[in-house]
């Protein structure tokens, strides 16, 4: 099984930004001492209790000068609000530094804190919008110079440097919440990005095999194309002390979720909108997180407890999933950082090595 660690950064009361980010930093160095496979860091929006790392290229470039193996990825990076030509000059440039460990998962992103109307981008047209610029940063890490015409950009001529280290780029991994998104990964010959921390694990498994459907639609192969999936995981010695430990955290998180539904839906309210149909995918997360009980997390939407339940449980997931790929999401709503070390120490020298 591979072991990641996914990060949201969410605010803190009780510390900093600043603080958030040192903290967050010694957890990358750590992670990388104790042989987890990948980072993977989010970019979020216009909300402190959400997150406070906007730009998670500019994180991952520090951790690149303070990790030596663990890979860096990007999770995701949120294409319609970004040009496509400096994104791939400040993904490349991050490839270059680390030492080509780079990992490049993209998506149109969330919604709900109205990046769209701030950014002033036209979700409407935000997928077709993803596409042109997935074609673009792909000319421009494989073509000397090149030219592109379409609906959102026009490029003439130019010579994007640096190039990534990796040739042709960083694999990439797109983030899936509707089914439309499997067969766009298949096309373009991507893995896949899954978040079980709203998706029970049935609909994980039927995601999979839709996406490897779609891959078998392309003549791809199955065997060459990862999905990852983002699950909260969080471990004490003491199984009922880490689930009291991390119970107001990650409720946190599902109630932020909540109000921030309730504000994108106000919005389109008053612009007398409809909801957009190529997100309608959002609407079954508020159907999600309405009523959400702490006990319906545990038994459904994450691992909180002792190393060996934490190993039976993901072996009970990998049996109903067939997944063998793991993002671990340990730091939630901003816990405390010994506990989190702590967590993550235990998971990787007391459930990693039972489970390969």
């Amino acid at each position: 099984m591979k072991f990641g660690l996914f990060y949201e950064m969410q605010g803190a009361a009780s510390r900093s930004d600043q603080a958030l980010y040192n903290e967050h930093l010694d957890q990358f160095e750590l992670a990388d001492e104790l042989g987890y496979d990948c980072l993977w860091l989010a970019e979020l929006h216009f909300n402190r209790g959400y997150s406070v790392m906007p730009n998670p290229n500019l994180a991952l470039a520090a951790a690149s000068q303070r990790t030596k193996n663990i890979r860096l990825g990007t999770g995701i990076s949120v294409l319609p609000i970004n040009h496509p030509l400096r994104l791939a000059e400040e993904i490349a440039t991050l490839d270059l530094m680390s030492g080509g460990r780079v990992d490049w998962g993209i998506g149109r992103g969330h919604p709900m804190t109205g990046i769209y109307d701030h950014f002033g981008i036209d979700i409407e047209t935000s997928k077709a919008c993803f596409r042109e610029s997935l074609d673009i940063i792909r000319k421009a890490w494989s073509e000397e110079r090149f030219s592109f015409d379409g609906q959102f950009y026009q490029i003439d001529d130019v010579g994007v440097v640096p190039k990534p280290l990796q040739s042709g780029g960083p694999e990439t991994f797109v983030s899936a919440f509707s089914p439309d998104t499997f067969a766009l990964a298949a096309e373009y010959g991507t893995h896949l990005f899954l978040p079980a921390q709203v998706t029970p694990a049935p609909m994980i498994k039927q995601a999979i095999e839709g996406f490897h459907a779609q891959l078998d639609a392309q003549g791809r192969d199955k065997a060459n194309h990862r999905t990852p999936v983002l699950l909260p995981v969080y471990i004490d010695e003491d199984g009922d002390r880490a689930r009291r430990d991390i119970e107001r955290a990650m409720m946190s998180y599902y109630e932020i979720i909540e109000s921030m539904m309730g504000d994108m839906m106000a919005r389109l309210q008053r612009k007398h909108a409809e909801f957009p149909d190529s997100y309608k995918g959002y609407l079954q997360l508020g159907d999600v997180v309405d009523g959400l009980t702490y006990e319906t997390v545990c038994s459904e939407f994450a691992i909180f407890g002792s190393p060996e339940e934490a190993v039976d449980r993901l072996q009970a997931y990998q049996e109903a999933t067939g997944v063998d790929d793991f993002i671990l999401w340990t730091n939630v709503g901003a816990m405390p950082h010994d506990k989190v070390a702590n967590s993550m120490k235990l998971f990787a020298e007391k459930v990693m090595p039972k489970l390969g």
